[in-house]
């Protein structure tokens, strides 16, 4: 690449995308073909694959949040009623029809069903967490969990009703991925699993040094620089 990887990212058919520092946002086939470029501005906030045929993003400038198809075409935008959320810091996709938000008025974060028009959850965050609304970089939810990643080194797990469950420390919080039951971060040469639901962990060296890494059941992706090395898994 032609600038530092900024993120990778899989969706469920394992293609991959890559983010570099100028706000390049490239999709690749499994087998490395260059599929589609992200051309359009803004670039998003929060960008999550998801099942590989709507993608989703969230633009923080225009409060807006788009399902776009492989492509990266718009499928379907909504802006977020200001009804819902005085001051909304992140968006994160919930099944077909329900997003969440964190919003930094109240430091509260609510499921809202976009279909519907409903907030189906709203729960404050705990006192404890931090009251500095850039300290939250990147949401997500899986297993019908939600995580929060913070700038200290920190993944937040709450469960679907917003509940906080427990927090891991992590080397890069916007590392974070997901492979069956289990989450899973980078640490230099290592991964690093939790399981979501026993909370058992493990780890498994890497091939090499890396400060990405993306794993699927059958190419381990690791980002160092501006280069992103593709291992076949066995």
């Amino acid at each position: 690449f032609n600038d530092p990887i900024v993120s990778l990212a899989v969706d469920r058919p394992g293609e991959l995308y890559v983010t570099t520092v100028q706000n390049h946002l490239q999709h690749f086939s499994v087998n490395g073909k260059l599929i589609s470029l992200y051309k359009d501005e803004p670039f998003p906030t929060l960008f999550d694959p998801r099942d590989g045929s709507r993608l989703f993003v969230y633009y923080r400038n225009t409060q807006q949040f788009a399902y776009l198809n492989p492509s990266f075409e718009d499928m379907h935008r909504l802006s977020l009623d200001a009804a819902f959320a005085i001051e909304p810091w992140l968006i994160c996709a919930s099944g077909d029809y329900s997003i969440w938000v964190l919003d930094a008025a109240d430091f509260s974060i609510k499921k809202i069903n976009t279909r519907d028009g409903v907030v189906s959850v709203e729960v404050l965050l705990p006192e404890n967490f931090s009251r500095n609304k850039s300290d939250y970089l990147t949401m997500r939810e899986y297993q019908g969990f939600l995580f929060i990643a913070d700038s200290n080194g920190l993944v937040h797990i709450h469960n679907s009703m917003g509940k906080y469950l427990r927090s891991l420390s992590v080397v890069n919080p916007t590392s974070l991925n997901f492979l069956g039951e289990e989450l899973y971060y980078i640490n230099h040469d290592t991964l690093h699993f939790f399981n979501l639901f026993s909370t058992e962990t493990r780890t498994q060296t890497l091939p090499a040094p890396a400060t990405l890494a993306i794993l699927t059941d059958e190419r381990l992706y690791l980002g160092q620089g501006n280069v992103v090395g593709v291992y076949e898994v066995r």
